[in-house]
């Protein structure tokens, strides 16, 4: 139990810090966060907390992920590398249910061992997802304009 209160701690903390996640459904706004804007922040908080295993699960198998090259996660151990790869931690600042895909703003900081300069940007990724994971994850060109106003004061 008391390695798990990190782990709850973090995921409340991601759920209710982080901004607005502009998240809508056709019937208007979910005050609640939409589904999107809960997997977004389910898998921000575990790999914040460097919980790769659970960061994994938000993957569907053979999800789609586009950074500087795009490749397959063909199963849950691909999944996992993916996620131990990324240098940095980071913040959900929104999520924008735009029909087929969403849009999710990060702000980057770096996690222990990764240098500040490459963790200092917001970067956007458009995904979809369906049953509650990713099935496609392509990180967008550039930083985020006007992220700043997306977040309420």
């Amino acid at each position: 139990m008391r390695r798990l209160l990190p782990i709850v701690l973090i995921a409340f903390l991601a759920g209710c810090a982080g901004g607005d996640d502009g998240g809508e459904d056709r019937d208007g706004p979910d005050p609640g966060g939409s589904a999107d804007a809960r997997l977004v922040r389910g898998w921000i908080a575990a790999l914040n907390a460097s919980d790769y295993p659970a960061a994994a699960s938000f993957f569907a198998p053979d999800a789609l992920v586009q950074q500087t090259r795009t490749f397959r996660l063909r199963d849950r151990r691909a999944a996992e590398a993916f996620n131990r790869s990324l240098p940095c931690r980071s913040t959900v600042t929104s999520v924008r249910n735009e029909g087929e895909t969403s849009v999710a703003s990060f702000r980057l900081r770096p996690r222990m061992g990764a240098p500040a300069s490459a963790c200092d940007a917001v970067v956007r990724v458009r995904f979809r997802s369906r049953g509650g994971k990713f099935t496609e994850w392509r990180q967008l060109p550039g930083e985020a304009p006007g992220v700043e106003e997306a977040v309420p004061a």
